[in-house]
């Protein structure tokens, strides 16, 4: 993982339901969300937590998983209220799914979603005994994703160090 957030580096946070069960309806536990945040420079995961769609969900991603290089960086966000009443009021900017500045957190969602396919459809339980299954398979999409991330981003920034020695140097 990076030690600084890049110059101009925004965070994009969605949240994406893997879950919601009738059963879990009637004990009156709301669905299963894994809350995601990413860094639209790098497309590190930053962090994420799977729990309800609620304001204290949000508030363990952002005090707990978030990388603390990106908590005071620019926030993307749909336009759900947690984001709202937790993020400091210059931070967060609702962004419509058409505008493309949540296409990094979006497009992860997607992978994941297909990736898990049987666990995502709103017709397909989740029981709260697989929770610990699904943080295992998250931790190992995320990390899998951040090595190949960090990857391009080393090579990325690798031949422009090279330029700037090939240019000072003299003929």
């Amino acid at each position: 993982m990076l030690d600084t957030a890049p110059a101009g580096d925004v965070v994009e946070m969605d949240e994406l339901c893997i879950g919601y069960s009738p059963a879990l309806w009637l004990l009156r536990r709301p669905e299963v969300a894994v809350w995601v945040a990413v860094s639209r420079a790098t497309r590190l995961v930053l962090g994420f937590v799977i729990a309800d769609r609620t304001d204290a969900a949000l508030e363990r991603l952002l005090d707990e998983e978030l990388q603390p290089a990106w908590r005071d960086v620019p926030v993307c966000t749909d336009g759900w209220g947690a984001y709202q009443r937790l993020l400091a009021p210059e931070l967060p900017e609702v962004c419509a799914k058409s505008s493309g500045k949540t296409s990094v957190v979006e497009a992860l969602n997607t992978t994941w979603r297909q990736r898990q396919s049987g666990l995502v459809r709103r017709s397909c339980g989740v029981s709260w005994r697989v929770l610990d299954d699904l943080t295992q398979r998250f931790l190992l999409l995320s990390d899998q994703h951040n090595r190949q991330c960090l990857k391009r981003w080393n090579a990325a920034q690798t031949p422009q160090a090279g330029k700037q020695r090939n240019t000072q140097s003299g003929p």
